[in-house]
């Protein structure tokens, strides 16, 4: 028996008593009549294949005696220090150290006993601590400790000092993860890492199986994502572009809360939308507004996934009853409001009846409105696509379209009479019968 199968034990007694204390679960179906394989105990799991190159393991490993204890059995006698070399290296980043042996064989007494070659990979598991396991940093001890030698020994070459902002210089091992997809899988270099450097087991023996969703949803070629960084960007835009609302200065209605209503702005989107890089050559300008407009013969533009937020705004008392009135007033609003944030924050737009078109540097943002006028409510959703223009082999941020659609309630009462001013747009709209 090796420590890490009698900590496994441990832990399964631990877990079975839990199991048996609680009275909301069958505990004997559970823990007698369910089957439970590694792949389902484990969050992550990897094979080592072609066995015979534990051979040069024990010679590296200086393991000679330990062979001869176990009658030339090289994968038993390298098993206990592979087992005590990955502990140390992913160390706090685990719970539990799992793995499997196959049975001993059983052959006839006529023929020759199986080679040990012939077994089947050793499987492992890991069961990860979720707030350490995705760290990129392995901070080691200071450079004049006597366990700095130690470090450096056990991590090789990726070993080297570091200054930290609290001033101290220590031992540091930094894992590549430029996304949150290639840190879950920061284990699987520790590892592969560790293998190569202490036992000669090149990577392309290590069969690896962890973050098994990740794969189905990954995005990008050139860095891998699943999707948290594109959703970020979403979250960053839509909260330069709520700050902004909010400073808006004469507005008719005062703004009173924006709240995201988009499953990006909540981190649940599996895609959410990413940056697309527009082909000039497909469009043409409208001669009056400047627009793109895309050209005949061309393939249909790439698709802008809309993004929601909820603005509300203040109620007021001076709305008509009318629908026509009503849909005047809103375009004088789309003027008023496009005003605002040519003047104040240098974006190009478009007031049109029904909608606002509003270009802003490094987003695509649509804007729908309804109005509540029983509550005395006006809202808009704001739908913030963010997108990225290369030129040159640069990166920098071009102006692209943010959208206010209008969307028609008619269902509504008001008491009050109609009269009702924006900025000097829209004076008196008659009542119709």
């Amino acid at each position: 028996m090796t420590a890490c199968t009698y900590k496994q034990v441990q832990h399964e007694a631990s877990l079975s008593m839990q199991f048996w204390d609680d009275p909301t679960v069958d505990g004997f179906h559970a823990l007698l009549m369910t089957p439970k394989p590694m792949i389902r105990t484990s969050d992550h799991v990897f094979q080592l294949c072609e066995l015979v190159k534990l051979q040069s393991s024990c010679k590296k490993l200086n393991l000679l005696s330990e062979l001869m204890d176990h009658s030339g059995n090289y994968i038993d006698a390298a098993l206990p220090f592979i087992l005590s070399l990955l502990q140390r290296g992913l160390d706090q980043r685990i719970h539990l150290l799992t793995h499997s042996l196959s049975p001993d064989p059983e052959w006839s007494v006529e023929s020759e006993a199986p080679k040990h070659k012939a077994q089947p990979p050793l499987s492992f598991g890991l069961i990860l601590r979720p707030e350490l396991a995705a760290s990129v940093l392995e901070r080691g001890p200071p450079a004049d400790s006597p366990k700095a030698a130690e470090f450096r020994q056990l991590w090789g070459s990726h070993s080297e000092l570091r200054r930290f902002q609290d001033g101290a210089i220590t031992e540091a091992v930094l894992w590549n993860g430029e996304t949150s997809y290639e840190k879950r899988l920061v284990p699987r270099q520790i590892i592969a890492h560790l293998l190569q450097l202490h036992a000669g087991i090149p990577e392309s023996s290590l069969r690896y199986v962890g973050a098994m969703v990740d794969d189905v949803i990954k995005m990008g070629h050139e860095v891998p994502s699943t999707g948290e960084e594109q959703s970020l960007k979403v979250v960053q835009s839509y909260d330069d572009l709520s700050r902004k609302l909010w400073r808006l200065e004469g507005l008719p209605l005062s703004i009173t809360s924006v709240q995201g209503a988009h499953p990006a702005l909540r981190y649940t989107q599996v895609f959410p939308p990413v940056p697309l890089k527009l082909d000039y050559s497909f469009f043409d300008r409208e001669k009056i507004s400047r627009s793109l407009v895309p050209k005949e013969g061309k393939p249909c533009p790439a698709y802008i996934t809309p993004v929601t937020v909820i603005c509300h705004m203040e109620g007021s008392g001076k709305w008509p009853h009318d629908h026509l009135a009503i849909r005047h007033i809103r375009a004088a609003f789309h003027i008023s409001l496009g005003e605002l944030l040519s003047k104040q924050h240098r974006y190009a737009c478009k007031p049109c009846p029904s909608h606002l078109d509003v270009w802003k540097v490094g987003l695509c943002a649509l804007m729908a409105k309804w109005w509540n006028f029983t509550a005395g409510l006006c809202c808009w959703c704001v739908l913030i696509v963010p997108h990225l223009m290369k030129s040159e082999g640069r990166t920098m941020n071009r102006c692209v379209s943010v959208r206010l659609l209008v969307q028609q309630w008619h269902s509504f009462q008001m008491d009050a009479q109609t009269s009702t001013g924006f900025g000097g747009k829209v004076a008196h709209v008659p009542r119709q019968n």
